[in-house]
């Protein structure tokens, strides 16, 4: 058996060791070694990935665990695939696989469209009645030897399911078949973290190594995961279907009046929720609806049947929504809460995680060992009290000021504006707006400029006052990080407009090959959560925990702020070379309690008015790049 650094070598996709990736694989190799948690704190581009992969493919190596390389989205794939794939390039073939949800995977275009619920039923359908082309031919076909050849081709997440759609077979299966004989699974927090999964893979925690990327969204991930909705606009629909289909007057009746009860209860305190927000509700207020309950199962029955008898080849109706929130809100999990909720989509009724460590703690104290890493790491106390970590920790910070030279960037405080909510206006919008394009107007480098807001809100509502001239991509719900570098590639002079913590600012890369295509960051207001009744449950736990309740207002509202400022700059720096000016556009970035983390964070700012601040960009303009 080698010794320990020979075996790190070995897994190690380059010849050298950069800057700090000796140290991370080491320290997360001796975590495993002894059955504590590694966390892990790096800026983006140290390297991470490579160095957590060597470790803990050493160790399994040793004890014969098995890696799980675990990520919030799809885009996060990218890393794990690639040095995976310089590994084998090098001659060190580890078997992988990656499993994203179903749909994400699915072949048939017309069937991945379908809403998430209805899409399973279809799947559900196609496979057993062997109508499914893909799923039908893996019986023909040898898994371990079409693997083979996918490992060896593919560089991201599209092309592997790309590839084996082109080989005609579902790449989920596949997937969830090879899965026992691959060493790494690279795969979502759902496969792990949730709880009344719909999907199911085989897994077994205790025998392998959690490796959680981004892991600072580990908690509200969790509670998201956890969470099911029954929105308004389903009970209206199935109101409709059950006047439409259900012929028994008695059962029509009684169905209707449980629904219209619900109906009425949802708008009325719907009322308060003016914003996006979420109000906590008496879990005995909501189960009063559903005393009668036996009348929806029956109607739900009774509709899937008409359907099927008209022809309908998937049935479907929405009432399947009540069946699964009455099936949840039943169970009665100590740390969920019913809550009332507004965003985007309209009101819903949310039963929801409030405490993740419910769902996290047993797997993370029973796994076979744990590497919590991110570029933006929260706290000790926060990562151990949220997530009920009763293990021995190893932990390993490498600052922002580590590994960024002083010289490569430069921050401003602008605190002209504000997106306080309290001072939001239209005015103050406008005001925003006019900032940014005379920003757009000055800046002159062939690089992009990423602007980051609170909420989708404030971005639209700033968006309108922006000048003609500015050339800007905003964040959508079907922007793709891949057409936006397309984007760039033909026309660098763009103001990316995204939302914190979203998909344009987490886990991605803004880069052509090894060029890096943004020059300026911009932070538009504070991204503190909006007060809810959640958040205020969520803070109480951890004010019980931590046994102090200023530490668990930071913990709630500040450090999340915090850590999406962090992961936003950390887009421009994606090496130690990369240059980049950083502007924090909000007046209560001067206030004690955020100016301390940020000096201490960046080691450096500057206070500029509007002509300083222009001034500064024609500056920046000029130095070497």
């Amino acid at each position: 058996m080698p010794g320990v650094e020979a075996l790190i070598r070995r897994y190690f996709p380059y010849d050298t060791f950069r800057r700090y990736q000796w140290e991370i694989a080491r320290s997360i190799y001796d975590a495993l070694s002894s059955g504590r948690v590694a966390l892990i704190e790096a800026p983006t581009g140290v390297g991470k990935t490579a160095s957590a992969l060597a470790a803990s493919l050493a160790y399994a190596e040793e004890s014969g665990v098995k890696v799980l390389f675990l990520i919030r989205t799809k885009n996060e794939a990218q890393a794990p695939i690639r040095e995976l794939r310089k590994l084998r390039d090098r001659g060190v073939d580890i078997d992988y696989v990656v499993i994203r949800n179903r749909p994400d995977m699915c072949c048939m275009v017309s069937t991945r469209r379908l809403p998430y619920e209805e899409f399973l039923e279809e799947c559900r359908f196609l496979r057993s009645s062997d109508e499914c082309p893909y799923y039908s031919n893996i019986r023909r076909i040898n898994v371990n030897d079409l693997m083979l050849n996918i490992m060896d081709e593919v560089s991201n997440v599209n092309e592997y399911v790309s590839s084996l759609c082109t080989l005609n077979v579902c790449p989920y299966e596949v997937s969830r078949l090879y899965l026992d004989r691959a060493r790494v699974g690279i795969m979502t927090y759902y496969y792990i973290f949730s709880i009344n999964k719909p999907e199911t893979i085989n897994v077994d925690v205790k025998n392998s190594v959690l490796v959680i990327d981004e892991a600072h969204n580990l908690p509200d991930s969790i509670s998201n995961l956890n969470s099911i909705n029954l929105p308004l606009a389903s009970v209206v629909t199935s109101i409709a279907e059950v006047k439409k289909l259900i012929d028994n007057e008695e059962l029509k009746n009684r169905t209707i009046k449980i629904l219209r009860g619900l109906q009425a209860y949802m708008v009325k305190l719907s009322k308060v929720l003016e914003e996006e927000t979420m109000v906590s509700l008496e879990l005995g207020d909501v189960l009063q609806f559903f005393e009668d309950f036996q009348a929806i199962i029956d109607a739900y029955y009774e509709i899937i049947r008409k359907k099927r008898s008209a022809g309908v080849p998937i049935p479907y109706t929405p009432l399947s929504r009540l069946l699964d929130f009455h099936r949840a809100i039943l169970n009665k999990v100590s740390g969920f809460g019913v809550f009332l909720a507004r965003d985007e989509q309209g009101v819903s009724l949310v039963y929801k995680c409030v405490d993740p460590s419910v769902v996290s703690s047993p797997v993370i104290n029973e796994a076979g060992g744990v590497i919590l890493m991110s570029g933006t790491l929260p706290p000790r106390d926060y990562v151990t009290s949220m997530l009920g970590i009763n293990r021995d920790i190893v932990e390993y910070r490498i600052g922002f000021r580590d590994y960024v030279k002083p010289e490569n960037y430069n921050v401003l405080i602008y605190d002209g504006v504000t997106t306080r909510y309290a001072e939001r206006d239209e005015e103050e919008y406008e005001r925003i707006a006019n900032i940014l394009s005379r920003i757009y107007q000055t800046y002159t480098l062939d690089k992009a400029i990423l602007s980051i807001f609170p909420s989708y809100t404030v971005l639209k509502s700033v968006r309108k006052y922006l000048s003609p001239g500015v050339k800007y991509v905003m964040e959508l719900g079907n922007t793709s990080i891949e057409d936006l570098i397309r984007d760039l590639r033909n026309d660098r002079r763009k103001l990316i407009m995204a939302v914190a913590g979203g998909k344009l600012v987490e886990g991605v890369e803004y880069r052509l090959g090894t060029e890096n295509l943004l020059g300026l960051i911009i932070i538009v207001g504070v991204p503190y959560p909006e007060p809810n009744d959640y958040l205020d449950d969520f803070m109480e736990i951890l004010a019980a925990r931590l046994n102090d309740r200023k530490l668990a207002w930071e913990l709630t509202y500040q450090w999340p702020a915090i850590v999406r400022i962090k992961q936003a700059v950390g887009r421009a720096f994606r090496s130690e070379d990369d240059k980049a000016l950083v502007i924090l556009m909000d007046r209560r970035f001067r206030e004690p309690r955020l100016a301390r983390v940020f000096k201490d964070y960046f080691g450096k700012y500057v206070v500029v008015n509007d002509e300083e601040l222009i001034n500064e960009i024609t500056n920046f303009n000029l130095t070497p790049h």
